[in-house]
């Protein structure tokens, strides 16, 4: 009897499923808490002129140390740049003869170029046979006129010319020489020029008219012989083949 008593209590302490629900409803998993969102703190003020200080004092110092270095190093290099001792001038360095003349084009090119500046000595250095009795009658017109070295030396900026080789053998050649600058219209002549030594020197000069007309230039008659033709003249014509 007692132990049936007992029992019933621990019976009754039991809760009762509820109805209509066959087992009982399994427990749910706690929420996750929500993660608080951290304030951010405020920016600093923006600090003032003085409390930046940029650019320094020294900084503007040593700029200003660097710009006056500049200007100085400039300075002083263009005029070491611009200074010509007394004894050196601006004038092109001498050419020797030989230089100017070694070639028949050369030649007649400098030739006419002292006769259309009116530089009689040197053009009687590049003259031969009658054209030397030609330049010294030249020199003496010109020495009779008083505006005649005004007039060279105004010529010497102005005059330009350009030559073109028509003919040449191993003692002859013959050059179209065109002048600007000595008047309205180019001038063109017809410079013969033969060897002397080491050097060519002209022996006639002639207005060009347009009747001179150049010697076609012959192949050797011989396998292997040498032809003398200056660059930029015009290739031979090939002779045609005997049947």
């Amino acid at each position: 009897m007692s132990s049936e008593r007992a029992q019933e209590p621990a019976e009754a302490s039991q809760p009762a499923p509820s109805e209509g629900s066959g087992a009982a409803a399994p427990s749910q998993p706690p929420l996750p808490k929500k993660k608080k969102k951290k304030t951010r703190p405020a920016p600093p003020p923006p600090l003032t002129e003085e409390q930046i200080n940029s650019p320094t004092n020294q900084t503007l110092g040593m700029l200003g140390i660097v710009g006056i270095m500049t200007l100085t190093m400039w300075v002083f290099a263009r005029g070491g740049c611009n200074y010509h001792p007394p004894k050196e001038s601006r004038d092109p360095r001498k050419v020797e003869l030989v230089d100017l003349a070694r070639d028949p084009k050369d030649a007649a090119l400098e030739f006419e170029l002292r006769w259309s500046t009116l530089r009689w000595g040197g053009a009687a250095e590049l003259a031969k046979g009658p054209m030397v009795d030609q330049v010294k009658r030249q020199q003496q017109a010109c020495d009779a006129d008083a505006s005649c070295a005004k007039r060279a030396s105004d010529l010497r900026s102005t005059v330009e010319a350009t030559a073109e080789l028509l003919e040449r053998d191993a003692m002859h050649a013959v050059a179209r020489v065109t002048t600007t600058g000595t008047g309205g219209k180019p001038e063109r002549h017809i410079i013969r020029v033969e060897r002397d030594q080491a050097i060519w020197k002209t022996v006639a000069r002639d207005v060009d008219d347009g009747s001179f007309k150049p010697r076609p230039a012959s192949l050797p008659d011989r396998d292997g012989a040498l032809l003398l033709r200056q660059p930029g003249m015009p290739a031979p014509a090939p002779v045609p083949s005997g049947k």
